[in-house]
């Protein structure tokens, strides 16, 4: 998630790079989506299950002589990776990852995972680079055209971005991800009715998703419907945990009591 630096009563949370590593990497994320991150079933496995200890390098980051990624495939290739970013290693990681790619060319899941780290980064094009080519070795991954949405978005390609949006939602119409980035991307258009059902699509599958509940509330405040808004922000202020997030979410409910009352 990124954020809208702003207090004003429009507030909300825009939509950001919703990836797979977000659970493994310290990021610029004062909201997460729960475990909607946009994580595959194998990703997940990942996660779950730390690599084993032969699988880790040497201490101090550098390698060593010869490449002990050599016999590795390409899910170990990729727990490498995270326990990387897990370890607040980045560039390894993208060596790992560059290394894998030499061994196993047009991989989605090695491309995906060195977009995600780029995205976060602020290497769209790159990123960009790497999705283009991961969606073409697997054209029927939500998670990839998610991802590639908020590429293009950096570039302000907001209509081929939807595009993506709406093909991932068509592959998993309970992916919760990329309604939250739809939605997002439609309040920026002031398309307020869509934004509001994205949303509402968002809290019916997670209601969880704390995130999806500060946007609706800003949602139906930007539509006139400042009752809504507040219940539903005081409903964002029961799930958010992040400091920064609460003060501002209780200082904008403050605002829309007061000239409620």
């Amino acid at each position: 998630m990124i954020r809208r630096n702003t207090r004003a009563p429009g507030a909300w949370m825009a939509a950001g790079t919703l990836v797979i590593m977000l659970a493994a990497c310290d990021s610029d994320k004062v909201a997460s989506v729960e475990d909607e991150t946009g994580q595959s079933a194998s990703m997940q496995a990942f996660l779950q299950d730390p690599p084993r200890s032969d699988l880790r390098t040497q201490t101090g980051g550098a390698h060593r002589s010869g490449d002990p990624h050599a016999k590795l495939d390409v899910d170990q290739l990729a727990r490498v990776a995270l326990q990387h970013l897990d370890e607040s290693r980045a560039q390894l990681a993208v060596e790992t990852l560059d290394e894998g790619l030499r061994r196993f060319p047009g991989n989605a899941m090695l491309l995906s995972l060195r977009a995600s780290i780029y995205l976060q980064s602020g290497q769209t094009s790159l990123a960009l680079s790497d999705l283009n080519q991961a969606i073409d070795a697997n054209p029927h991954d939500p998670v990839l055209l998610t991802n590639r949405a908020q590429a293009l978005r950096q570039f302000g390609r907001d209509q081929d971005a939807r595009k993506d949006l709406d093909g991932a939602i068509e592959l998993d119409d309970r992916f919760v991800a990329a309604y939250f980035n739809r939605g997002s991307l439609s309040f920026e258009a002031e398309d307020y009715p869509a934004a509001l059902a994205d949303f509402n699509r968002c809290i019916e599958i997670e209601p969880g998703v704390a995130a999806a509940w500060f946007n609706r509330a800003s949602t139906h405040e930007a539509m006139g419907n400042r009752e809504l808004a507040i219940k539903d922000l005081e409903h964002f202020l029961g799930l958010e945990t992040e400091p920064g997030w609460v003060e501002m979410a209780q200082e904008l409910l403050n605002q829309w009591q007061e000239s409620h009352s």
